[in-house]
């Protein structure tokens, strides 16, 4: 049988942690269904252009941060 490491990987999103399997940045943005013109992700404490979501693939233990723009005023 092969351990949890070997199936999928544990990421800290928005202060939860949940399982994965290899997904871009951009593939879990689609995959949580948030509006990709109005938010910033964070990735390990650095902000990420939306040219590097599909580029970056999430490794164990990685730390997103998805920011939503609010408007007002």
């Amino acid at each position: 049988m092969k351990n949890r490491s070997e199936l999928s990987k544990i990421v800290n999103i928005n202060g939860s942690w949940y399982y994965h399997y290899g997904f871009t940045v951009l593939a879990l943005i689609i995959y949580l269904g948030f509006n990709r013109n109005l938010i910033v992700v964070d990735y390990n404490g650095s902000v990420l252009t939306k040219m590097e979501w599909s580029k970056t693939h999430l490794k164990d233990e990685d730390s997103i941060e998805i920011l939503s723009m609010a408007g007002g005023g």
